[in-house]
C-alpha cells in the first residue's frame, strides 16, 4: 500500500525509522555513559527465564497486531492489483460512447474504425500513447460439444491482428503467436477450465438463439485480448474480427477502443494521466468518454486494502490498548519486586536518573526481543488468516489471495511496535524511580509526606498551572489550531510558547535547578535532550529550542525563588501562557503537585473544545470523547477535595455510561442535534465504557462479600479461601483494575462484533431474502427465453416440481437513470438531476406469487400483498428497494467510484410520490408512482426498483437483462433442480437461492472467524497479566501464606484461594465485557445507528457463541494461574514465616 489515512507510507516509514534510531541512540548513549547501571538492567533479563518469556509474549502483541493488519492490507491490495495487471495486460485506457454527452440507442453506441485510424495517425510518435486497439464484444453462451459443459455468458471479443501487433499480438499460454480464421476461437484459461476445453474441441456459441460452430485453436491467458474484461467475470474467448463483425452486423465500427501507453504492464500506468488528458482533448465535442480503467482499478485496490487495514487496525486497537496496560503493569510489578535493590542503589549514591536508565536498558532488551518475536508472529498470523479466508470464502471473494508483505510495511510494523512499547516503558520507569530510600530498603509501602496545600484552592491552582505548563499549552493550542483554522497561526505561536514547559519539571528536580545552598558543584545539566534533538532533525529543532529556553529560565530563577505565591498570581499564570511558564520555573523545589488534577484540567479544556467542535460538525467522536474527558476531570477534582471517593467514581462512571448509551442510541438528538459516527466510535466507546465499568466494579466489589458469606454457609470448608479470594484483589485496586480492564476490553470487542454480525445475518440472510422463490435462472441477454416451461420441457427437464414462475426484465445500473428527487450529493460530491440505479420489470407471475416483505407501505395499503397486487394491476406504480434510502457507508471510494442515486428515508404510511425514469439511450422519461419499499433482505437477489414488465420495456427499450424465478413443491431439492437446469439449458445459468444464501453465510462466518481470532489475540494480554499478577502475589505474600498454613490452612486451601482470587478478577473482566458489549449492541442495533435496516428488525443475542467466547477466556485465564497457585501451596511454612 502507498497511503494510509491519507499519509504516504514512505513518509510514515521514514518518520518511524528516525524515531527508532533516536531511541537506539539514546540507549547506546546510556550504555556508554553509565555502563554499570546499563549492565545491571540487562542482567535481570536472563535471571528468570519463565518471567522473561511471559513478558516478551505480552509485549509482542502490539507489533503482532500492527504487522498482521499491514500484512492483510498488503495482501488484499497486491492480490487485486496483480489480477488487474494480469487481466489488463498492456491496455491502460478505454474509449467508449458516453450517453451523458449524447443519448443514442444501444446499436448506435459505437466508434467508427475510421475515427480510430485518425486517432492512431494523430498520436503516432506521441511520448505517452503507444497503440489503439478497437474491438468488438458480445456476451454469448458457449457449449463444448465434447464435454457437454457450458458457460451461459462468456465474453467473446475480436481485435484486428494489425492493431494488436504493437503489443506483440495474441499469444497462447506457451507464448506462441495465435492467428484466428473465420471459424476459429481462442478460449482463455478460465473459460477453458469452466467448459473443460482443449485445442481441437468443437464448440457452439449461441447468438439470438442460433448455434454457431467454432473450433478451439488455442488456450490464451485471461487478459483483455482473450476476453477477460470484467474483474468479477473473466471467462471469455477471442474470435476473428471480420467473423464477429459479420455475425453482429456491426459493419466498420467498434464497440470500444483500448489504448496502450508506452512502457510495460506496470510502468505504462505512470503515463495514464497525461494520456487521458490528451485523448479527452482530442475527442472534445464528440460523444465519447475516456476511462483510465487500469489506474482506477489500482486505486480501487488501494482503497479496499485501506478499508481492510483500517478495520483491522481499529479492531487491533483493543489489543494494543490492553498491551499498553500490560506493559505498564509488568514494570510496576518489576519495580515492586526490586524495591529493596533500588533502595540500596539509591543509598550508595545512585540517582533517580540512573535508576531510570537501568530500567530503560532492561525494558529495551524486552522491547527489542518482543518486537522481533511480534514481527515474526504477525507474519504467521497473516498467513493463517488469509488461509482461512481463501479456504472458506475464495469463491465469494473472487480473488486468488497471495500473501504479500512489503519491506516498507514490515519496517513500519517493527518500528511502531518498538516505539509504542518504549514510550510506556519510559513512563513506567520514571514512575518506578520515584521512591523513598528508607521505605524501599525495608520493602515497606511508600509514605507520602503531608502536603499542606492538599485539598485547597491554592494547591489546586498550582496543580493546574503545572499541568498547563508541562504540555497543556502546546496540546490545547494545537487542538485549537485544528479547530479554528483561520486563527491557526496565532495558536501555533501559542504552542511554541509552551515548548520549555515539559523540561522545567525535569530540571527543577535536577541538581542544575537546585538553589546555591543545595547545589552540588561539578554536575552539569543533562545533555541528552540536545542529542535527541539532533537525531530527530528537523523536528528536533523544536526540542533543542524548548530545552535551551528551559535551561535559561531555570538558570535565571533557581536562586530567586519566592517562599510562596498568591492564588491570584497562579490563576493569572494559567490564563497568560508566558507568565505561567515563568511562574512554573519560580516554584519551590520539591513542592508536591497533584498531577491527576493537573492533566485532568488540561483534558477538560481540550474536551470542551472537542464538544464545541463536535456539535458544530455533527461528529459523535468529538462530542462523546470531549464529554468523557470533562467528566473524568470532574472525578479527579472531587477526589482531590476529599469528596467520598467511592461515591465520586461510581456516580461519574455511571453518568458517563449513561451518556454512551444515549448518544449512539440517538436519544439526545433533541438536545445536541444529529451526530454522525463511524468505525472509530467502536474503539472509543469500548475504552470509555470499560474504564467506567472497571471503576464501578473495583470501588464496589466489597458488596459481594455478604454474598460470599452466604455461599460459604453451603460450602463451609472452602469459606476461608473464598473470603481471601475476594478481599485480596480489593487491597490492590490498581493491579486488579488494570487486569480487569485488559480482559474486559477484549471481551467487549469480541461480544459487540459477534452480536452485531449475528443480527445482521438474521436481517439479510433469512428466508425473507428468497421472497418465496427457490431457483434463480439468469438468461443470456443475446438469447432471451420467451416461454420458459416449453424451453425446460424441450431440454428434457421435468417441470412437475415447479409451482410458480416469475420473470424479471433487468435494466442494470449502468443502463438505467433514475431521478435524484431529493437532490442528494453522489459519492463525487455532485448533485445531478439523474443518477444510476438498477430497475427490475416484473411480470404478473412474479408479482402475484412473491412473498418479499415490505419495509414501509404508502398510505392506503393495509398489507404487503396489497402492494404487489396493485403493482400487477397498474403498470404506472413502482416499489423501491431498501438500499436506495440507506445512508452511505463510512468508507467512500476514489472519485468516480459510484454515481448511484439516493433518496431520503421513508416512513410507514407515506404519501405516494412520483419518480422519473430516464432512458440514457434516447433521453425518454417515464414517470412512475412509488407505493412501497422492500425490506433489506430483498436486496440479496433483487437490488433494484420494481416496476411492471411492460413499464420497463417502455422506459428502457435497450435493456436486455432477463431472469426467471421458480418456486418448487415442498420436499424438492432446489440445489439438485438448479443443477439439472444448468446442465440442460445452454443459454442460462441456474442457482439455488438457498445455496447462494448458505454460501454468503459461510463467507460471513469465515470473515467473522478471522476477526474474532484477530481480536482474540488480545486475550493473550489479559491471560499473561493474570499470570504476572499471580506470580507476583506468591512472592509478595509468602509470610501471609506461612501464617495461613500455620493457623490450619491446608495446601489445597491455599492453592484454591489463589485460583479463586484469579477467577474473581477474570470472571469480573469477562462479565463486564459481556454485559457492556451486549447492551451497547442492543442500543446500536435497535436505534438504527448501524444502519436504518436494523431499526425495526428486533434483536437477538447469540448466547451459544458468547458462551463459547466467555468459557474460553475464563478457562485460559484459570489455566495460566494454575502454576502460581500450585507454587503458593508448596511454600514451606517455617521458611515462609522467616521470609523478609
Amino acid at each position: 500500500m502507498n497511503d494510509i489515512f491519507g499519509l504516504s507510507m514512505t513518509y510514515i516509514a521514514a518518520g518511524c525509522l528516525v524515531v527508532t534510531a533516536a531511541i537506539l541512540v539514546l540507549i547506546a548513549f546510556i550504555a556508554v555513559r553509565n555502563p554499570v547501571m546499563f549492565k545491571m538492567g540487562l542482567r535481570n533479563i536472563p535471571r528468570r527465564k519463565a518471567q522473561t518469556t511471559l513478558i516478551i509474549i505480552g509485549l509482542m502483541l502490539s507489533t503482532l497486531i500492527i504487522t498482521a493488519a499491514f500484512g492483510t492490507g498488503d495482501t488484499l491490495t497486491s492480490s487485486i492489483t496483480s489480477q488487474i495487471y494480469k487481466m489488463a495486460g498492456e491496455a491502460d485506457e478505454y474509449i467508449a460512447w458516453d450517453t451523458e454527452k449524447e443519448a443514442a440507442p444501444a446499436d448506435r453506441q459505437v466508434i467508427p474504425l475510421s475515427r480510430v485510424d485518425q486517432l492512431r495517425e494523430q498520436f503516432s510518435g506521441d511520448e505517452d500513447i503507444q497503440a489503439f486497439l478497437p474491438f468488438l464484444t458480445e456476451q454469448l453462451p458457449i457449449q463444448n460439444t465434447r464435454t457437454r459443459l457450458n458457460e451461459s455468458a462468456a465474453r467473446i471479443v475480436a481485435f484486428r491482428p494489425a492493431d494488436t501487433a504493437a503489443l506483440g499480438g495474441l499469444r497462447d499460454l506457451s507464448g506462441r503467436a495465435v492467428t484466428l480464421g473465420a471459424g476459429d476461437l481462442a478460449v482463455n484459461e478460465d473459460l477453458a477450465e469452466e467448459i473443460d476445453a482443449a485445442v481441437g474441441d468443437q464448440v457452439l456459441i449461441f447468438y439470438q438463439g442460433s448455434p454457431v460452430p467454432l473450433t478451439v485453436t488455442a488456450i490464451v491467458p485471461s487478459q483483455v485480448l482473450g476476453g477477460a474484461f470484467q474483474f468479477e467475470k473473466v471467462e471469455g474467448a477471442a474470435a476473428n474480427f471480420e467473423f464477429l463483425s459479420k455475425l453482429t452486423a456491426k459493419g466498420e465500427n467498434a464497440d470500444g477502443v483500448f489504448v496502450s501507453n508506452h512502457g510495460g504492464v506496470k510502468s505504462g500506468l505512470n503515463r495514464s494521466d497525461a494520456a487521458t488528458a490528451k485523448l479527452e482533448a482530442a475527442l472534445e465535442g464528440e460523444p465519447y468518454r475516456v476511462d483510465a480503467f487500469k489506474k482506477d482499478g489500482v486505486e480501487m485496490a488501494e482503497f479496499f486494502g485501506n478499508i481492510l487495514l483500517t478495520f483491522f487496525i481499529v479492531l487491533g486497537l483493543f489489543s494494543i490498548a490492553a498491551g499498553v496496560l500490560l506493559i505498564f503493569l509488568i514494570f510496576v510489578m518489576l519495580a515492586a519486586e526490586r524495591k529493596p535493590e533500588m533502595g540500596m542503589a539509591r543509598a550508595v549514591g545512585a540517582k533517580r536518573r540512573q535508576l531510570v536508565e537501568s530500567f530503560l536498558a532492561e525494558g529495551m532488551g524486552y522491547d527489542l526481543g518482543s518486537a522481533v518475536v511480534g514481527l515474526v508472529a504477525g507474519l504467521g498470523v497473516t498467513f493463517v488468516m488469509m488461509a482461512v479466508l481463501e479456504r472458506a470464502a475464495a469463491g465469494e471473494i473472487g480473488l486468488d489471495l497471495s500473501v504479500t508483505f512489503t519491506l516498507r510495511s514490515l519496517v513500519v510494523s517493527f518500528c511502531l511496535g518498538l516505539i509504542a512499547t518504549f514510550i510506556v516503558i519510559f513512563v513506567s520507569s520514571w514512575r518506578a524511580s520515584r521512591l523513598n530510600i528508607v521505605a524501599a530498603i525495608r520493602d515497606l509501602p511508600e509514605s507520602h509526606p503531608l502536603n499542606p496545600e492538599r485539598a485547597t484552592w491554592l494547591g489546586y491552582s498550582r496543580a493546574v498551572l503545572n499541568g498547563v505548563v508541562a504540555g497543556g499549552i502546546t496540546a490545547i493550542s494545537l487542538l485549537a489550531a485544528l479547530r479554528f483554522t483561520e486563527q491557526a497561526p496565532l495558536f501555533l505561536v501559542a504552542a511554541l510558547v509552551g515548548l520549555p514547559g515539559p523540561w522545567l519539571g525535569m530540571l527543577r528536580g535536577h541538581n542544575f535547578g537546585a538553589p546555591a545552598g543545595d547545589r552540588k558543584p561539578g554536575e552539569r545539566a543533562p545533555a541528552w535532550p540536545f542529542i535527541l534533538g539532533v537525531f530527530t532533525f528537523p523536528f528536533g529543532l523544536l526540542i533543542i529550542a524548548g530545552y535551551s529556553l528551559a535551561l535559561l529560565l531555570v538558570r535565571l530563577t533557581r536562586d530567586r525563588k519566592p517562599e510562596s505565591m498568591p492564588s491570584w498570581l497562579l490563576i493569572l499564570g494559567i490564563v497568560l501562557a508566558p507568565l505561567g511558564v515563568v511562574l512554573s520555573a519560580l516554584q519551590t523545589r520539591g513542592r508536591a503537585v497533584a498531577w491527576s488534577v493537573a492533566f485532568g484540567t488540561v483534558g477538560a479544556v481540550m474536551g470542551a473544545l472537542m464538544v464545541q467542535w463536535g456539535l458544530e460538525s455533527n461528529e459523535m467522536f468529538l462530542f462523546a470523547g470531549g464529554v468523557s474527558l470533562v467528566l473524568f476531570w470532574a472525578a479527579a477534582t472531587l477526589r482531590y477535595f476529599h469528596i467520598h471517593e467511592r461515591l465520586t467514581f461510581t456516580a461519574v462512571s455511571a453518568g458517563l455510561l449513561t451518556l454512551w448509551y444515549l448518544v449512539p442510541g440517538k436519544k439526545l438528538e433533541w438536545l445536541v442535534g444529529p451526530l454522525e459516527g463511524d468505525i472509530e466510535m467502536f474503539f472509543l466507546s469500548g475504552v470509555a465504557m470499560v474504564t467506567c465499568g472497571v471503576f464501578i466494579v473495583v470501588y464496589n466489589a466489597d458488596v459481594t462479600l455478604p454474598v460470599v458469606e452466604r455461599l460459604g454457609s453451603r460450602f463451609g470448608r472452602i469459606m476461608p479461601a473464598m473470603k481471601t479470594a475476594v478481599a485480596y484483589p480489593l487491597t490492590s485496586r490498581f493491579r486488579t483494575g488494570m487486569t480487569m480492564a485488559m480482559i474486559g476490553l477484549i471481551m467487549f470487542a469480541l461480544v459487540v462484533n459477534s452480536t452485531l454480525n449475528s443480527n445482521f445475518e438474521r436481517v439479510f440472510l433469512n428466508d425473507d431474502a428468497r421472497g418465496g422463490w427457490d431457483v434463480q435462472l439468469l438468461v443470456n441477454p443475446n438469447n432471451p427465453i420467451t416461454d420458459l416451461p416449453a424451453t425446460i420441457s424441450s431440454a428434457g427437464v421435468d417441470t412437475g416440481p415447479i409451482t410458480a414462475i416469475g420473470e424479471n426484465r433487468i435494466a442494470y445500473a449502468f443502463e438505467a437513470e433514475v431521478q435524484n428527487r431529493d437532490r442528494i450529493e453522489n459519492s463525487d460530491g455532485e448533485v445531478k438531476e439523474f443518477g444510476q440505479f438498477a430497475v427490475l420489470g416484473a411480470d404478473r407471475g412474479f408479482l402475484l406469487n412473491t412473498d418479499l416483505p415490505m419495509k414501509v407501505r404508502a398510505a392506503g395499503f393495509e398489507n404487503d400483498r396489497a402492494i404487489w397486487e396493485a403493482l400487477a394491476a397498474n403498470p404506472a406504480l413502482a416499489v423501491l428497494p431498501a438500499q436506495i434510502t440507506a445512508e452511505p457507508e463510512g468508507f467512500e471510494g476514489p472519485a468516480g467510484f459510484g454515481d448511484l442515486v439516493r433518496l431520503n428515508p421513508l416512513t410507514d404510511g407515506f404519501e405516494p410520490f412520483t419518480l422519473d425514469l430516464r432512458d440514457p439511450g434516447s433521453g425518454t422519461i417515464t414517470t412512475v408512482t412509488v407505493i412501497g419499499q422492500v425490506k433489506e433482505a430483498g436486496a440479496t437477489f433483487w437490488p433494484g426498483i420494481f416496476v411492471a414488465k411492460e413499464t420497463l420495456a417502455t422506459a428502457y427499450p435497450d435493456a436486455k437483462g432477463q431472469a426467471y424465478f421458480l418456486s418448487l413443491e415442498p420436499g424438492t431439492s432446489s440445489r439438485d433442480y438448479a443443477k439439472s437446469l444448468e446442465s440442460a439449458l445452454v443459454t442460462a445459468s441456474a442457482e439455488s437461492l438457498q445455496k447462494v444464501l448458505d454460501d454468503q453465510q459461510a463467507t460471513s462466518n469465515a470473515f467473522m472467524l478471522v476477526f474474532q481470532g484477530f481480536m482474540g489475540l488480545g486475550l493473550i494480554v489479559g491471560i499473561a497479566a493474570l499470570g504476572v499478577v499471580a506470580s507476583r502475589a506468591v512472592v509478595e505474600r509468602r509470610q501471609q501464606i506461612g501464617m495461613l498454613r500455620a493457623i490450619g490452612y491446608k495446601r489445597g486451601m491455599v492453592a484454591l484461594s489463589f485460583l479463586l482470587e484469579s477467577g474473581f478478577v477474570a470472571a469480573s473482566g469477562v462479565l463486564l465485557g459481556l454485559l457492556l458489549g451486549v447492551s451497547l449492541s442492543w442500543v446500536l442495533f435497535t436505534s438504527g445507528s448501524v444502519g436504518q435496516e436494523s431499526k425495526d428488525a428486533g434483536f437477538t443475542v447469540p448466547w451459544l457463541s458468547l458462551a463459547g467466547i466467555s468459557v474460553l477466556a475464563f478457562g485460559a485465564s484459570m489455566l495460566m494461574t494454575f502454576l502460581p497457585a500450585r507454587s503458593a501451596s508448596r511454600v514451606p511454612v517455617a521458611e515462609a514465616l522467616r521470609y523478609e
